[in-house]
């Protein structure tokens, strides 16, 4: 499940189910039961990342044709035309001259430098201009961002200083294996060489810090009985999960079925920050949802027969919902029950993270609000999926402004 060939979008744990039915239902359960050897201190195949909040992301390396460094970002990756870049006129034709290109010659000028084997990908943290020394909460801090988070680290802090003197600012966590880009897969982990004698580059490291967190068997157990719980609900949801995944399409009429607005009204639910209190509220909400959808589809259409059309497909869908009330109202509670088993471990690991040095803000209007980091990857046997706290880190994602564009 979520095997990631070319990094370029990881899915939620909970969202396995809708990308694969039952198998993506039991996959989120072997997940889960990796999470618990690795925080139980057994020997687990799995590996774990700390998500750093950057953009771009950028892609570079030594090309295996001419042996030349290359910078792009994820368009490296495009079938037939991927957009790498040698020098600063390719940056230029590829990215433009200003944003996005300025950022990537900056990257192209100093991270030829870092012995970077192969290919890697990572996320750019800053550059010099998006730098500054600022007051929060009483303390002085230099700070940077380059997307939704703002990072804060104390100002006499050897890292910030370093920071300041830097033009731009990294966390590698890919690398790929293979001989040409388009026959690259992705692997987890940056073998970069730290560059501490590069005083214009600043390196992060992103490998969870395992060794630290101390979990407490509470905990662990409630996690233990939850992961059982799951693959209980797995079993019975399983016939309703398959047919949500037969039904959705990005095309045709199935476009139009409510199992192809369910992640849409998931992410809708995060942006109005409503959590799944009960199945049967937020049942109600997705028919809701469903509906206006539906409606705003239709109201665009000029032709009577394409609006009686659509209408049929919303009807169908509508009567979807009623018939397979019992059903929605499982997969629901199974939904929430996945949510609640990856928040103690997210919950975990934001406790350790959040002793480093580097401290997690969001910027609002208001100024700062104290937050955790982006959220966790994992993972196992070629698989990746993401740990990430929606109604915190996503619902930011959704809302706040950002500096890069």
């Amino acid at each position: 499940m979520a095997n990631v060939v070319k990094l370029k979008h990881l899915e939620h744990l909970e969202d396995e189910m809708f990308n694969y039915g039952t198998e993506g239902c039991h996959a989120a359960v072997r997940f889960m039961d990796e999470l618990l050897k690795m925080l139980g201190e057994k020997k687990g195949s799995g590996y774990l990342q700390t998500k750093w909040d950057g953009a771009p992301s950028v892609v570079c390396g030594k090309d295996s044709i001419t042996n030349n460094f290359f910078v792009a970002n994820k368009s490296a990756f495009n079938v037939g035309t991927p957009k790498i870049a040698f020098n600063y006129d390719e940056v230029d034709y590829h990215y433009g001259s200003e944003g996005l290109g300025e950022t990537l010659k900056i990257c192209l000028r100093y991270f030829c430098q870092m012995n970077i084997k192969g290919v890697v990908q990572g996320d750019v943290l800053f550059v010099e201009n998006k730098v500054k020394n600022e007051m929060i909460g009483g303390k002085k801090y230099t700070t940077f961002r380059m997307n939704t988070l703002s990072y804060a680290i104390p100002y006499e802090h050897p890292i910030a200083q370093r920071v300041r003197l830097a033009k731009v600012g990294v966390v590698f966590h890919t690398h790929y294996e293979g001989k040409t880009l388009e026959e690259m897969s992705a692997r987890p982990g940056a073998d970069v060489p730290e560059n501490n004698d590069l005083p214009e580059v600043v390196q992060f490291f992103n490998d969870t810090p395992l060794v630290d967190t101390a979990v407490s068997q509470t905990v662990l157990t409630k996690f233990a009985n939850n992961t059982r719980t799951i693959e209980r609900m797995c079993v019975i949801c399983g016939p309703f999960l398959n047919d949500l995944v037969s039904n959705m399409s990005t095309t045709g009429p199935k476009k139009f079925h409510v199992a192809s607005y369910l992640k849409q009204f998931f992410n809708d639910e995060v942006k109005q920050r409503r959590n799944i209190v009960t199945p049967q509220t937020t049942y109600k909400a997705l028919g809701e949802f469903y509906y206006k959808k539906m409606t705003a589809v239709i109201d665009k259409l000029q032709s009577p027969k394409a609006k009686a059309e659509k209408r049929a497909l919303m009807y169908a869908g509508l009567k979807y919902l009623e018939t397979m009330e019992t059903q929605f109202n499982a997969m629901l509670a199974l939904y929430k029950k996945i949510q609640e088993n990856k928040q103690l471990v997210i919950d975990e690991l934001d406790r350790v993270e959040n002793l480093g040095p580097v401290k997690f803000f969001v910027k609002t209007k208001n100024g700062y609000e104290v937050t955790n980091p982006e959220g966790y990857v994992l993972h196992l046997d070629g698989n990746m999926i993401k740990l990430v706290n929606r109604m915190e880190f996503s619902y930011n994602n959704f809302v706040v402004e950002k500096d890069w564009k």
